[in-house]
Protein backbone atom coordinates (compact mmCIF):
# COMPACT_ATOMS: atom_id res chain seq x y z
CA UNK A 1 0.00 0.00 0.00
CA UNK A 2 1.27 3.54 -1.13
CA UNK A 3 2.69 5.36 1.89
CA UNK A 4 1.96 8.64 0.05
CA UNK A 5 -0.94 9.86 -1.43
CA UNK A 6 -2.58 12.74 -3.23
CA UNK A 7 -5.83 14.12 -4.63
CA UNK A 8 -5.80 16.58 -7.52
CA UNK A 9 -9.02 18.32 -8.12
CA UNK A 10 -10.30 20.88 -10.24
CA UNK A 11 -10.09 24.49 -9.21
CA UNK A 12 -13.70 25.20 -10.23
CA UNK A 13 -15.97 24.88 -7.18
CA UNK A 14 -12.80 23.55 -5.56
CA UNK A 15 -14.68 23.08 -2.62
CA UNK A 16 -17.22 20.51 -3.41
CA UNK A 17 -14.98 18.22 -4.90
CA UNK A 18 -13.00 18.97 -1.40
CA UNK A 19 -16.26 17.52 0.32
CA UNK A 20 -16.89 14.86 -2.06
CA UNK A 21 -13.48 14.06 -0.89
CA UNK A 22 -14.34 14.13 2.80
CA UNK A 23 -14.08 10.22 4.23
CA UNK A 24 -11.96 8.90 1.76
CA UNK A 25 -9.45 11.92 3.52
CA UNK A 26 -10.57 10.54 6.91
CA UNK A 27 -9.58 6.93 6.08
CA UNK A 28 -6.54 7.05 4.31
CA UNK A 29 -5.29 10.35 5.60
CA UNK A 30 -4.62 11.75 2.04
CA UNK A 31 -3.80 15.42 0.59
CA UNK A 32 -5.57 17.87 -1.45
CA UNK A 33 -4.37 20.12 -3.91
CA UNK A 34 -5.84 21.90 -7.65
CA UNK A 35 -2.49 21.91 -8.70
CA UNK A 36 -1.05 19.76 -10.78
CA UNK A 37 2.38 19.96 -10.37
CA UNK A 38 2.18 20.19 -7.22
CA UNK A 39 0.85 16.68 -7.44
CA UNK A 40 3.18 15.52 -8.92
CA UNK A 41 6.22 17.10 -6.75
CA UNK A 42 4.54 15.81 -3.33
CA UNK A 43 6.82 12.65 -2.37
CA UNK A 44 7.92 12.02 -5.36
CA UNK A 45 8.58 9.04 -6.45
CA UNK A 46 7.18 7.81 -3.79
CA UNK A 47 3.71 9.26 -4.06
CA UNK A 48 -0.01 8.08 -5.99
CA UNK A 49 -1.99 10.81 -7.44
CA UNK A 50 -5.70 10.38 -7.45
CA UNK A 51 -6.68 12.33 -10.55
CA UNK A 52 -10.15 13.91 -9.97
CA UNK A 53 -11.30 13.56 -13.83
CA UNK A 54 -13.52 16.11 -14.88
CA UNK A 55 -13.40 16.80 -18.38
CA UNK A 56 -11.84 20.40 -19.15
CA UNK A 57 -11.04 20.24 -15.29
CA UNK A 58 -7.33 21.24 -15.99
CA UNK A 59 -7.02 24.02 -18.80
CA UNK A 60 -3.76 25.19 -18.52
CA UNK A 61 -2.52 21.80 -18.51
CA UNK A 62 -4.90 20.39 -21.50
CA UNK A 63 -5.29 16.50 -21.29
CA UNK A 64 -3.91 15.97 -17.84
CA UNK A 65 -3.42 12.07 -18.63
CA UNK A 66 -1.03 13.36 -21.24
CA UNK A 67 0.46 15.81 -19.16
CA UNK A 68 1.72 13.36 -16.73
CA UNK A 69 2.89 11.44 -19.20
CA UNK A 70 4.80 13.72 -20.90
CA UNK A 71 6.46 15.66 -17.48
CA UNK A 72 6.01 13.13 -15.09
CA UNK A 73 6.53 9.44 -16.63
CA UNK A 74 7.20 7.81 -13.55
CA UNK A 75 4.78 8.80 -11.02
CA UNK A 76 1.87 6.83 -10.48
CA UNK A 77 -1.58 8.07 -11.99
CA UNK A 78 -5.15 7.01 -11.09
CA UNK A 79 -7.52 9.16 -13.53
CA UNK A 80 -10.62 8.88 -11.91
CA UNK A 81 -13.58 9.93 -14.55
CA UNK A 82 -15.71 11.99 -12.84
CA UNK A 83 -18.43 14.49 -14.65
CA UNK A 84 -19.21 16.00 -10.89
CA UNK A 85 -17.93 15.52 -7.58
CA UNK A 86 -20.77 13.05 -6.51
CA UNK A 87 -19.45 10.61 -9.54
CA UNK A 88 -16.35 10.88 -7.72
CA UNK A 89 -17.43 10.30 -4.16
CA UNK A 90 -19.51 7.61 -5.10
CA UNK A 91 -15.70 6.06 -7.07
CA UNK A 92 -13.83 6.98 -3.92
CA UNK A 93 -16.27 5.12 -1.53
CA UNK A 94 -15.29 2.09 -3.60
CA UNK A 95 -11.40 2.63 -2.25
CA UNK A 96 -12.98 3.19 1.25
CA UNK A 97 -15.01 -0.52 0.93
CA UNK A 98 -12.21 -2.39 -0.66
CA UNK A 99 -9.52 -0.51 2.30
CA UNK A 100 -7.34 0.34 -0.30
CA UNK A 101 -6.76 4.00 -1.17
CA UNK A 102 -6.20 3.64 -5.02
CA UNK A 103 -8.69 0.38 -5.90
CA UNK A 104 -9.95 3.07 -8.73
CA UNK A 105 -10.63 2.13 -11.92
CA UNK A 106 -11.88 3.86 -15.50
CA UNK A 107 -14.52 1.74 -15.29
CA UNK A 108 -16.45 -1.26 -14.26
CA UNK A 109 -13.04 -3.38 -14.81
CA UNK A 110 -10.00 -3.66 -12.84
CA UNK A 111 -6.90 -5.00 -13.91
CA UNK A 112 -4.12 -6.96 -12.67
CA UNK A 113 -0.59 -6.00 -13.62
CA UNK A 114 0.52 -8.24 -16.85
CA UNK A 115 4.02 -9.09 -15.24
CA UNK A 116 6.21 -8.73 -12.21
CA UNK A 117 7.89 -5.82 -13.28
CA UNK A 118 6.04 -2.16 -13.12
CA UNK A 119 7.78 -0.23 -15.87
CA UNK A 120 6.29 0.86 -18.62
CA UNK A 121 8.43 1.17 -21.49
CA UNK A 122 5.76 2.99 -24.24
CA UNK A 123 2.73 4.43 -23.28
CA UNK A 124 -0.36 4.25 -25.03
CA UNK A 125 -1.03 7.07 -27.81
CA UNK A 126 2.52 7.80 -28.49
CA UNK A 127 4.95 8.14 -31.57
CA UNK A 128 2.07 8.51 -34.03
CA UNK A 129 4.69 8.62 -36.55
CA UNK A 130 5.37 4.90 -36.10
CA UNK A 131 1.98 3.24 -36.14
CA UNK A 132 0.48 5.88 -38.77
CA UNK A 133 1.06 3.36 -41.34
CA UNK A 134 -1.24 0.76 -39.28
CA UNK A 135 -4.17 3.32 -39.36
CA UNK A 136 -3.61 4.30 -35.85
CA UNK A 137 -3.46 7.40 -34.01
CA UNK A 138 -0.55 6.34 -32.04
CA UNK A 139 0.32 3.11 -29.52
CA UNK A 140 -2.91 1.32 -29.19
CA UNK A 141 -1.60 -0.27 -25.83
CA UNK A 142 1.16 -0.30 -23.72
CA UNK A 143 4.82 -2.22 -23.44
CA UNK A 144 5.58 -3.65 -20.21
CA UNK A 145 9.01 -4.52 -18.94
CA UNK A 146 9.26 -8.73 -19.15
CA UNK A 147 12.14 -10.56 -20.31
CA UNK A 148 12.03 -12.96 -22.17
CA UNK A 149 10.71 -16.54 -20.69
CA UNK A 150 9.22 -14.19 -17.92
CA UNK A 151 5.61 -14.87 -16.83
CA UNK A 152 2.35 -13.22 -18.49
CA UNK A 153 -0.54 -13.28 -16.35
CA UNK A 154 -4.06 -12.83 -16.61
CA UNK A 155 -5.01 -9.50 -15.92
CA UNK A 156 -8.61 -10.75 -14.99
CA UNK A 157 -11.22 -13.22 -14.98
CA UNK A 158 -12.18 -14.43 -18.45
CA UNK A 159 -11.98 -16.73 -21.47
CA UNK A 160 -9.67 -17.18 -24.23
CA UNK A 161 -11.20 -15.45 -27.01
CA UNK A 162 -8.39 -16.15 -29.44
CA UNK A 163 -5.14 -17.59 -29.49
CA UNK A 164 -2.55 -17.31 -32.47
CA UNK A 165 0.56 -18.70 -32.62
CA UNK A 166 3.40 -17.07 -34.54
CA UNK A 167 4.83 -18.39 -37.99
CA UNK A 168 7.30 -16.60 -38.53
CA UNK A 169 6.51 -13.55 -40.47
CA UNK A 170 5.84 -10.47 -38.67
CA UNK A 171 4.55 -8.09 -41.64
CA UNK A 172 1.74 -10.81 -41.53
CA UNK A 173 1.62 -11.58 -37.40
CA UNK A 174 3.08 -8.02 -35.88
CA UNK A 175 1.16 -9.35 -33.07
CA UNK A 176 3.26 -12.28 -32.95
CA UNK A 177 2.12 -14.95 -30.56
CA UNK A 178 -0.69 -13.54 -28.97
CA UNK A 179 -3.73 -14.37 -26.51
CA UNK A 180 -7.38 -12.36 -26.64
CA UNK A 181 -8.89 -12.85 -23.34
CA UNK A 182 -12.67 -11.95 -23.53
CA UNK A 183 -14.00 -10.16 -20.03
CA UNK A 184 -17.43 -9.25 -18.48
CA UNK A 185 -18.27 -5.84 -19.38
CA UNK A 186 -17.90 -5.73 -22.99
CA UNK A 187 -13.80 -5.79 -22.41
CA UNK A 188 -10.72 -7.79 -24.28
CA UNK A 189 -7.33 -7.83 -23.46
CA UNK A 190 -4.32 -8.89 -25.82
CA UNK A 191 -1.08 -9.94 -24.85
CA UNK A 192 1.13 -10.37 -27.84
CA UNK A 193 4.67 -10.67 -28.43
CA UNK A 194 4.68 -14.41 -26.64
CA UNK A 195 7.57 -17.14 -26.59
CA UNK A 196 4.59 -19.37 -25.68
CA UNK A 197 1.13 -19.54 -25.21
CA UNK A 198 0.06 -21.46 -22.23
CA UNK A 199 -3.90 -21.77 -22.91
CA UNK A 200 -5.84 -22.38 -26.01
CA UNK A 201 -9.08 -20.72 -27.51
CA UNK A 202 -12.35 -21.68 -25.33
CA UNK A 203 -10.15 -22.41 -22.03
CA UNK A 204 -11.37 -20.32 -18.90
CA UNK A 205 -8.82 -18.10 -17.06
CA UNK A 206 -8.78 -16.39 -13.90
CA UNK A 207 -6.73 -13.34 -12.70
CA UNK A 208 -3.12 -14.08 -11.92
CA UNK A 209 -3.41 -16.86 -13.77
CA UNK A 210 -0.07 -17.60 -15.50
CA UNK A 211 -0.91 -17.77 -19.62
CA UNK A 212 2.27 -17.37 -21.27
CA UNK A 213 6.12 -16.65 -21.34
CA UNK A 214 7.41 -13.30 -22.53
CA UNK A 215 8.78 -13.08 -26.08
CA UNK A 216 10.24 -11.69 -29.19
CA UNK A 217 7.92 -12.66 -31.65
CA UNK A 218 6.02 -10.72 -34.27
CA UNK A 219 6.95 -7.15 -34.85
CA UNK A 220 8.64 -6.59 -31.54
CA UNK A 221 12.64 -6.73 -30.52
CA UNK A 222 12.51 -8.41 -27.23
CA UNK A 223 12.07 -7.20 -23.19
CA UNK A 224 8.10 -6.43 -22.84
CA UNK A 225 4.77 -7.37 -23.00
CA UNK A 226 2.37 -5.91 -25.38
CA UNK A 227 -0.71 -5.55 -23.73
CA UNK A 228 -3.84 -3.90 -25.42
CA UNK A 229 -7.75 -3.65 -24.64
CA UNK A 230 -10.60 -2.83 -25.88
CA UNK A 231 -13.87 -2.06 -24.91
CA UNK A 232 -17.38 -2.71 -27.12
CA UNK A 233 -18.53 0.77 -28.78
CA UNK A 234 -15.64 2.84 -27.20
CA UNK A 235 -14.67 4.60 -30.59
CA UNK A 236 -18.48 4.92 -31.86
CA UNK A 237 -19.51 6.00 -28.15
CA UNK A 238 -16.66 8.88 -28.56
CA UNK A 239 -14.86 7.13 -25.42
CA UNK A 240 -11.70 6.94 -27.49
CA UNK A 241 -9.93 8.30 -30.00
CA UNK A 242 -8.26 5.33 -31.76
CA UNK A 243 -10.74 2.69 -33.93
CA UNK A 244 -11.52 -0.67 -33.14
CA UNK A 245 -12.73 0.15 -29.74
CA UNK A 246 -8.80 0.64 -28.11
CA UNK A 247 -8.75 2.56 -25.37
CA UNK A 248 -5.91 3.21 -22.97
CA UNK A 249 -5.49 0.18 -20.19
CA UNK A 250 -3.36 1.98 -17.62
CA UNK A 251 -6.49 3.72 -16.07
CA UNK A 252 -7.87 0.25 -15.50
CA UNK A 253 -4.76 -1.29 -14.08
CA UNK A 254 -4.45 -1.78 -10.48
CA UNK A 255 -0.82 -1.00 -9.99
CA UNK A 256 -1.16 -1.16 -5.93
CA UNK A 257 1.74 -1.34 -3.24
CA UNK A 258 0.91 -4.71 -2.39
CA UNK A 259 1.90 -6.44 -5.54
CA UNK A 260 5.27 -5.20 -5.15
CA UNK A 261 7.45 -7.40 -3.39
CA UNK A 262 7.16 -6.81 0.55
CA UNK A 263 10.46 -6.81 2.84
CA UNK A 264 10.20 -10.86 3.25
CA UNK A 265 10.60 -11.62 -0.52
CA UNK A 266 14.42 -10.19 -0.09
CA UNK A 267 17.21 -11.71 1.45
CA UNK A 268 17.93 -9.01 3.33
CA UNK A 269 15.97 -8.06 7.43
CA UNK A 270 13.30 -5.73 6.78
CA UNK A 271 13.69 -2.03 8.10
CA UNK A 272 17.58 -2.43 7.67
CA UNK A 273 18.94 -0.24 4.95
CA UNK A 274 22.66 0.44 6.26
CA UNK A 275 24.22 4.02 6.57
CA UNK A 276 27.22 3.45 5.05
CA UNK A 277 30.69 5.44 3.14
CA UNK A 278 32.61 4.39 0.64
CA UNK A 279 36.08 4.17 1.87
CA UNK A 280 39.59 6.16 1.41
CA UNK A 281 40.28 6.14 -2.57
CA UNK A 282 43.64 6.63 -4.04
CA UNK A 283 46.03 4.11 -1.74
CA UNK A 284 45.81 0.87 -0.43
CA UNK A 285 45.51 2.05 3.39
CA UNK A 286 43.69 4.14 5.19
CA UNK A 287 44.77 6.39 7.69
CA UNK A 288 44.35 7.09 11.68
CA UNK A 289 41.97 10.56 10.76
CA UNK A 290 39.93 8.11 8.42
CA UNK A 291 39.29 5.95 11.15
CA UNK A 292 38.45 8.81 13.39
CA UNK A 293 36.21 10.21 11.12
CA UNK A 294 34.41 6.52 10.96
CA UNK A 295 34.32 6.46 14.56
CA UNK A 296 32.51 10.10 14.89
CA UNK A 297 29.42 9.14 12.38
CA UNK A 298 28.91 6.02 13.78
CA UNK A 299 28.41 4.17 10.53
CA UNK A 300 27.30 0.94 10.03
CA UNK A 301 28.51 -0.33 6.93
CA UNK A 302 31.61 0.72 4.44
CA UNK A 303 32.54 0.23 1.05
CA UNK A 304 35.88 -0.60 -0.02
CA UNK A 305 37.86 -1.15 -2.90
CA UNK A 306 39.82 -4.56 -3.11
CA UNK A 307 43.37 -3.20 -3.66
CA UNK A 308 43.17 -2.12 -0.12
CA UNK A 309 45.27 -3.89 2.04
CA UNK A 310 42.90 -6.88 4.07
CA UNK A 311 44.36 -5.98 7.33
CA UNK A 312 42.81 -2.66 7.02
CA UNK A 313 39.36 -4.88 7.56
CA UNK A 314 40.41 -5.75 10.98
CA UNK A 315 40.71 -2.33 11.66
CA UNK A 316 37.67 -0.94 10.35
CA UNK A 317 35.96 -3.78 12.64
CA UNK A 318 38.11 -2.60 15.55
CA UNK A 319 35.95 0.85 15.05
CA UNK A 320 32.29 -1.09 14.71
CA UNK A 321 32.41 -4.97 15.07
CA UNK A 322 29.13 -5.49 13.53
CA UNK A 323 30.13 -3.48 10.72
CA UNK A 324 28.88 -4.88 7.28
CA UNK A 325 31.69 -4.47 4.60
CA UNK A 326 31.02 -4.94 0.82
CA UNK A 327 34.08 -4.68 -1.22
CA UNK A 328 34.48 -2.99 -5.47
CA UNK A 329 36.77 -5.13 -7.36
CA UNK A 330 38.27 -2.79 -9.50
CA UNK A 331 41.55 -3.03 -11.73
CA UNK A 332 42.90 -1.05 -14.95
CA UNK A 333 40.99 -1.02 -18.07
CA UNK A 334 42.33 -2.95 -20.56
CA UNK A 335 41.63 -4.14 -24.29
CA UNK A 336 38.75 -6.33 -25.49
CA UNK A 337 40.00 -9.44 -25.92
CA UNK A 338 39.76 -11.69 -23.45
CA UNK A 339 39.29 -9.33 -20.73
CA UNK A 340 37.76 -10.75 -18.77
CA UNK A 341 40.48 -13.05 -18.31
CA UNK A 342 42.52 -10.27 -17.54
CA UNK A 343 40.27 -8.77 -14.96
CA UNK A 344 39.94 -11.69 -13.24
CA UNK A 345 43.47 -12.51 -13.02
CA UNK A 346 43.77 -9.18 -11.39
CA UNK A 347 41.14 -8.80 -8.65
CA UNK A 348 41.19 -12.41 -7.70
CA UNK A 349 44.37 -12.41 -5.39
CA UNK A 350 42.79 -8.92 -3.63
CA UNK A 351 39.35 -10.36 -3.59
CA UNK A 352 41.09 -13.82 -1.56
CA UNK A 353 42.33 -11.57 0.76
CA UNK A 354 39.09 -10.35 1.74
CA UNK A 355 37.22 -12.91 1.46
CA UNK A 356 39.26 -14.87 3.65
CA UNK A 357 38.19 -12.55 6.40
CA UNK A 358 34.13 -12.89 5.54
CA UNK A 359 33.40 -10.38 3.38
CA UNK A 360 30.92 -11.76 0.79
CA UNK A 361 28.97 -8.69 -1.29
CA UNK A 362 31.70 -7.71 -4.40
CA UNK A 363 30.58 -4.89 -7.20
CA UNK A 364 32.39 -6.10 -10.31
CA UNK A 365 33.36 -2.66 -11.34
CA UNK A 366 32.49 1.01 -11.38
CA UNK A 367 30.57 2.66 -14.00
CA UNK A 368 30.99 1.06 -16.78
CA UNK A 369 28.80 3.22 -19.18
CA UNK A 370 31.81 5.85 -18.76
CA UNK A 371 34.63 6.20 -21.17
CA UNK A 372 37.10 6.22 -18.39
CA UNK A 373 35.39 3.34 -16.92
CA UNK A 374 36.13 1.37 -20.15
CA UNK A 375 33.32 2.43 -22.49
CA UNK A 376 34.17 2.31 -26.03
CA UNK A 377 37.52 0.26 -25.29
CA UNK A 378 36.91 -2.48 -22.83
CA UNK A 379 33.30 -2.92 -24.13
CA UNK A 380 31.60 -0.43 -27.41
CA UNK A 381 28.46 -1.07 -25.07
CA UNK A 382 25.86 -2.43 -22.75
CA UNK A 383 25.54 -5.77 -24.44
CA UNK A 384 29.57 -6.27 -24.54
CA UNK A 385 29.71 -5.13 -20.96
CA UNK A 386 26.94 -7.65 -20.47
CA UNK A 387 29.11 -10.56 -21.91
CA UNK A 388 32.16 -9.46 -19.99
CA UNK A 389 29.75 -9.65 -16.76
CA UNK A 390 28.67 -12.96 -17.53
CA UNK A 391 32.07 -14.63 -18.27
CA UNK A 392 33.29 -12.71 -14.83
CA UNK A 393 30.61 -13.54 -12.58
CA UNK A 394 31.03 -17.31 -14.00
CA UNK A 395 35.03 -17.26 -13.36
CA UNK A 396 34.96 -15.48 -9.74
CA UNK A 397 31.75 -18.14 -8.50
CA UNK A 398 33.95 -21.15 -9.79
CA UNK A 399 36.46 -19.49 -6.95
CA UNK A 400 34.62 -18.06 -4.33
CA UNK A 401 31.20 -20.30 -4.34
CA UNK A 402 30.12 -18.02 -1.44
CA UNK A 403 30.30 -14.61 -3.42
CA UNK A 404 27.46 -12.75 -3.75
CA UNK A 405 28.32 -10.39 -6.86
CA UNK A 406 26.49 -7.10 -7.74
CA UNK A 407 25.91 -5.73 -10.93
CA UNK A 408 28.25 -2.39 -11.04
CA UNK A 409 26.50 1.29 -10.10
CA UNK A 410 26.05 2.68 -13.50
CA UNK A 411 26.78 6.79 -14.02
CA UNK A 412 23.42 8.76 -14.00
CA UNK A 413 22.79 10.05 -17.39
CA UNK A 414 20.37 13.32 -15.90
CA UNK A 415 22.40 15.53 -18.19
CA UNK A 416 23.79 14.13 -21.43
CA UNK A 417 27.42 14.41 -22.08
CA UNK A 418 28.35 12.85 -25.60
CA UNK A 419 31.16 10.93 -25.47
CA UNK A 420 32.04 10.64 -22.41
CA UNK A 421 29.47 8.71 -20.99
CA UNK A 422 26.75 6.23 -22.86
CA UNK A 423 22.66 7.01 -21.15
CA UNK A 424 22.26 4.33 -17.91
CA UNK A 425 18.72 2.92 -18.88
CA UNK A 426 19.99 2.08 -22.34
CA UNK A 427 23.28 0.82 -20.95
CA UNK A 428 21.40 -0.96 -18.39
CA UNK A 429 18.69 -2.27 -21.16
CA UNK A 430 21.37 -3.60 -23.00
CA UNK A 431 23.35 -6.00 -20.25
CA UNK A 432 20.05 -6.85 -19.07
CA UNK A 433 21.07 -10.41 -18.80
CA UNK A 434 23.88 -8.99 -16.68
CA UNK A 435 21.38 -7.41 -14.41
CA UNK A 436 19.27 -10.31 -13.82
CA UNK A 437 22.17 -12.86 -13.11
CA UNK A 438 23.72 -10.77 -10.91
CA UNK A 439 23.31 -11.49 -6.96
CA UNK A 440 22.57 -7.97 -6.14
CA UNK A 441 22.64 -4.44 -7.74
CA UNK A 442 24.19 -1.86 -7.21
CA UNK A 443 22.93 1.86 -7.86
CA UNK A 444 24.77 5.71 -7.99
CA UNK A 445 22.57 8.67 -6.51
CA UNK A 446 23.73 11.93 -6.78
CA UNK A 447 21.78 15.39 -6.23
CA UNK A 448 22.61 19.11 -6.24
CA UNK A 449 19.33 20.39 -4.06
CA UNK A 450 17.82 18.88 -1.38
CA UNK A 451 14.76 18.60 -3.35
CA UNK A 452 16.72 16.47 -5.69
CA UNK A 453 17.68 14.57 -2.85
CA UNK A 454 13.93 12.73 -3.40
CA UNK A 455 13.69 12.91 -7.22
CA UNK A 456 13.76 9.50 -9.05
CA UNK A 457 16.93 10.96 -11.42
CA UNK A 458 18.62 12.37 -7.84
CA UNK A 459 18.58 10.82 -4.11
CA UNK A 460 16.37 8.21 -5.57
CA UNK A 461 17.37 6.77 -8.61
CA UNK A 462 16.93 3.18 -7.21
CA UNK A 463 13.26 3.75 -8.01
CA UNK A 464 13.65 2.86 -11.39
CA UNK A 465 15.99 -0.41 -11.01
CA UNK A 466 13.39 -1.82 -8.17
CA UNK A 467 10.55 -1.60 -11.09
CA UNK A 468 12.88 -2.97 -13.76
CA UNK A 469 14.10 -5.46 -11.20
CA UNK A 470 11.37 -5.64 -8.30
CA UNK A 471 12.79 -9.11 -6.95
CA UNK A 472 16.64 -8.27 -6.68
CA UNK A 473 18.61 -6.78 -3.68
CA UNK A 474 19.51 -3.10 -4.01
CA UNK A 475 22.68 -1.61 -2.76
CA UNK A 476 23.16 2.31 -3.46
CA UNK A 477 27.05 2.06 -3.58
CA UNK A 478 27.51 5.44 -3.76
CA UNK A 479 25.28 8.69 -3.25
CA UNK A 480 26.30 12.40 -2.50
CA UNK A 481 25.36 15.88 -3.14
CA UNK A 482 28.13 16.73 -5.37
CA UNK A 483 27.13 20.75 -5.54
CA UNK A 484 30.31 22.26 -5.29
CA UNK A 485 28.64 25.24 -3.81
CA UNK A 486 26.81 23.45 -0.81
CA UNK A 487 28.89 23.55 2.23
CA UNK A 488 30.02 20.44 3.87
CA UNK A 489 27.61 21.41 7.02
CA UNK A 490 24.50 21.18 4.74
CA UNK A 491 25.69 18.25 3.05
CA UNK A 492 25.87 16.43 6.33
CA UNK A 493 22.24 17.26 7.11
CA UNK A 494 21.16 16.14 3.84
CA UNK A 495 23.46 13.08 4.43
CA UNK A 496 21.58 12.28 7.53
CA UNK A 497 18.12 13.12 6.48
CA UNK A 498 19.21 10.63 3.12
CA UNK A 499 20.20 7.40 5.47
CA UNK A 500 16.71 8.12 7.04
CA UNK A 501 14.43 8.55 3.59
CA UNK A 502 15.84 5.19 2.71
CA UNK A 503 15.68 3.47 6.12
CA UNK A 504 12.55 1.46 5.96
CA UNK A 505 12.89 0.64 1.91
CA UNK A 506 12.46 -2.81 1.17
CA UNK A 507 15.02 -4.31 -0.56
CA UNK A 508 17.46 -1.18 -0.17
CA UNK A 509 20.38 -3.18 1.74
CA UNK A 510 22.80 0.14 2.33
CA UNK A 511 23.35 3.25 0.91
CA UNK A 512 27.26 3.92 1.07
CA UNK A 513 28.09 8.06 0.79
CA UNK A 514 30.53 9.11 -1.37
CA UNK A 515 33.80 9.31 0.14
CA UNK A 516 35.34 8.93 3.28
CA UNK A 517 38.79 10.54 1.58
CA UNK A 518 40.72 10.22 -1.58
CA UNK A 519 44.44 11.37 -2.46
CA UNK A 520 42.94 13.55 -5.10
CA UNK A 521 39.86 14.89 -6.37
CA UNK A 522 36.32 14.55 -5.25
CA UNK A 523 37.53 17.72 -2.73
CA UNK A 524 33.70 18.62 -2.50
CA UNK A 525 32.69 15.37 -1.56
CA UNK A 526 35.52 14.26 1.18
CA UNK A 527 34.67 13.73 5.03
CA UNK A 528 38.21 14.48 5.65
CA UNK A 529 40.38 16.19 3.70
CA UNK A 530 44.39 15.74 2.73
CA UNK A 531 45.45 18.34 5.50
CA UNK A 532 44.05 15.51 7.74
CA UNK A 533 40.94 18.08 8.92
CA UNK A 534 37.89 16.67 9.65
CA UNK A 535 34.94 18.53 8.22
CA UNK A 536 31.30 18.84 9.27
CA UNK A 537 29.94 15.98 7.59
CA UNK A 538 30.81 12.83 9.96
CA UNK A 539 29.21 15.15 12.96
CA UNK A 540 25.92 15.93 10.91
CA UNK A 541 25.70 12.12 10.31
CA UNK A 542 25.85 11.07 13.77
CA UNK A 543 22.81 12.97 14.60
CA UNK A 544 20.69 10.62 12.64
CA UNK A 545 18.27 8.10 14.46
CA UNK A 546 17.09 4.62 14.48
CA UNK A 547 20.61 3.78 14.75
CA UNK A 548 20.76 -0.41 13.98
CA UNK A 549 22.04 -2.34 17.01
CA UNK A 550 21.88 -5.57 16.42
CA UNK A 551 24.50 -7.41 13.62
CA UNK A 552 24.45 -6.70 10.03
CA UNK A 553 22.60 -9.70 8.60
CA UNK A 554 23.93 -12.66 7.66
CA UNK A 555 24.92 -13.04 3.79
CA UNK A 556 22.67 -15.49 1.95
CA UNK A 557 24.20 -17.74 0.12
Amino acid sequence: MPEYVIVLLPKENYWKWVEATRDYVLKFGANLTPDPASAARYMAPQQVVIVAGLPGGYPTCGDIQAWFRQNYPNIRVNYVPAASPEVFRAALQRCIDANNPWLVTAGDLLLRWPTDYFVVMQPFGVNPDLYRRWGLPGHEGLDIRAPEGADVYACADGVVEHMEGYAGDPGAQPYGTCIWLRHPGGYSTLYAQLQQALVMTGDPVHAGQVIGAAGATGNAAGGYLHLSLKKDGATAAGLTSFPKDFVDPLPYLNQAESLLPTAADYPWPPRMCLAGVHGRAGEPVMHDIDYAALQQAQLEAVKLLTWTLPEEIDRVRAVNSNVFLLARLMTKIGAPNQFSDFFVSEVAEHMAGFYARGVRYFEVHNEPNLTMEGWKSSWQDGRDFNRFFLEVYAKLKARFPEALLGYPGLSPDGIPAPGIRMNDLIFLAESDEAARTADWIGVHCYWQSEAEMGAERGGFNFQEYRRRYPGKLLFVTEFSNVAPGIDKTTKGQQYAKYYQMVRNIPGLGGAFAYILSATQGFETEVWRDETGMVTAIPGQVRVRTGLVVSPPPVPAV
